[in-house]
């Protein structure tokens, strides 16, 4: 899909006529050949550059490329720029310093993922190995980062079950995003250590239906509620449940400490104000 890209032959139009830059990159989906492009894919582009101006860190020159819908930042100077092209083409760019990647010796994580470079004026990138396409594995969660994300799962959810209570469903929607960006993030812990860190996550629950075992995707599908108390303490009993078992997985994996015993009262309370508001229908 790279090939015949226009947006990408204008950035590398204008990358030629600017003696300021001397690279250009393209990395993300486009770069990896794995067959995870579609129409949709965004187009990751770095800059390499001799210095920040002001006039390339104000973005004003994205509009050499194409039709702008909205970019962001909005207005302050950055060294990444996110636009949204005409026709719904996005296209993501981060400017680096020519310095850095002279002092390079290895290739970045993101380029271990795939890069492939469409202009490099200087030989910039002549000494740097081709990327060997693997997605390089963090290392595990400390035991402070799991039991953050955990104290936090099971400190909202207590808010969600009370506003469920109190029929203010726009809180409990707030406040229930935060207990599923820790799912999330406890789901990615437990499918790499189960796996031994042979699986990609993505980011933001990508591909979720390809890395995430079959019952944890069979719960998740059961945990967006409606705009109503039934589903919203259908969906919340499903989480809970769900965290709880991959909580104390996750922790008894690491050899990790898990008060099991706090959180099944916390659980029990949560039970009890469903069943109240049950009877109370």
């Amino acid at each position: 899909m790279i090939e015949n890209n226009p947006l990408l032959d204008n950035v590398i139009k204008w990358a030629d006529d600017n003696d300021n830059i001397r690279a250009v990159v393209v990395t993300g989906s486009l770069s990896r050949d794995d067959g995870s492009t579609d129409e949709y894919s965004d187009l990751d582009v770095e800059i390499i550059v001799h210095e920040f101006t002001d006039a390339l860190l104000q973005g004003d020159w994205i509009h050499n490329i194409g039709e702008v819908w909205i970019k962001f930042p909005a207005d302050e100077q950055s060294r990444f720029r996110l636009i949204w092209f005409a026709g719904g083409k996005k296209v993501d760019f981060q400017l680096q310093l020519v310095e850095d990647i002279q002092q390079r010796r290895e290739l970045s994580d993101e380029h271990k993922r795939g890069y492939i470079v469409m202009l490099d004026k200087d030989d910039l990138y002549a000494n740097l190995p081709p990327s060997p396409h693997i997605f390089p594995q963090p290392d595990p969660p400390t035991a402070h980062e799991v039991h953050e994300i955990i104290n936090e799962f099971w400190f909202e959810s207590i808010h969600v079950a009370q506003f469920i209570r109190r029929r203010e469903f726009w809180v409990v929607k707030f406040r229930d995003w935060t207990m599923k960006s820790d799912l999330l993030q406890l789901m990615e812990w437990h499918t790499r250590l189960k796996l031994n860190n042979t699986v990609n996550t993505w980011l933001i629950g990508k591909r979720i239906h390809q890395w995430a075992d079959a019952d944890t995707y069979d719960a998740i599908q059961k945990i967006w509620a409606h705009w109503d108390a039934q589903d919203c303490w259908e969906s919340l009993l499903t989480q809970i449940d769900l965290f709880h078992q991959l909580a104390q997985d996750v922790t008894q994996q690491l050899d990790y400490s898990y008060p099991k015993e706090t959180y099944d009262e916390i659980i029990a309370y949560i039970r009890s104000l469903y069943d109240e508001d049950k009877q109370l229908k």
